[in-house]
């Protein structure tokens, strides 16, 4: 089971599902030991439901390691279930860390100062998707075939934090959690 402390107390301190969180991520990690972590709880509002998702990112000395909990609807009977899904890629395969940071009136800020909310992007390459349409030209009464065009996206993570919503200490969490994942890739061996 997972074993390191510090992301146990942190994932039963998001107090979602906190076995089933820790069975998929020491599934993941496969007895690597994590050298940063970054645990993310939040709330998704769809049609007519609220549920909860949790996210934990992790990196190790080889891999950066994603993992997600979500909330489904309740079958017929009205009973509950989650989707858990683990991903791990390795750090050379990680294209780009992103980190936005947003300061609350810079006009006083201090350095070391802790941001008011903070958005971390993480893509990679494992796997690629593709969104086609048919091109046109404009014209209306056009009968060419123009082929096609679209976009080419790669897998990605985004999370949001504000200190707001989150706590006052989460988005400086997650851009200590960026520092360390932006560290371990730029070591990586290509």
């Amino acid at each position: 089971m997972l074993t390191d402390p510090s992301l146990r107390a942190e994932v039963e301190r998001a107090g979602y599902y906190p076995e089933i969180v820790t069975e998929v991520l020491d599934a993941a990690l496969a007895d690597e030991q994590p050298v940063a972590f970054y645990v993310h709880s939040d709330v998704a509002i769809g049609e007519g439901t609220i549920g909860t998702h949790l996210t934990v990112l992790a990196v190790t000395a080889t891999r950066f390691i994603t993992a997600h909990v979500d909330d489904l609807d309740a079958d017929a009977e009205g009973a509950a279930s989650v989707a858990a899904s683990v991903g791990a890629v390795p750090l050379r395969r990680v294209e780009s860390v992103a980190m936005t940071q947003m300061i609350a009136d810079p006009a006083s800020y201090s350095p070391g100062a802790a941001p008011s909310a903070a958005r971390l992007t993480v893509t990679w390459g494992a796997g690629r998707a593709i969104d086609l349409a048919p091109a046109d030209c404009g014209d209306p009464d056009c009968v060419f075939d123009h082929g096609y065009c679209g976009a080419l996206t790669g897998e990605e993570v985004v999370l949001h934090v504000t200190s707001e919503l989150n706590g006052s200490d989460r988005a400086a969490k997650l851009v200590d959690f960026t520092r360390s994942l932006s560290n371990a890739t730029a070591h990586a061996a290509g």
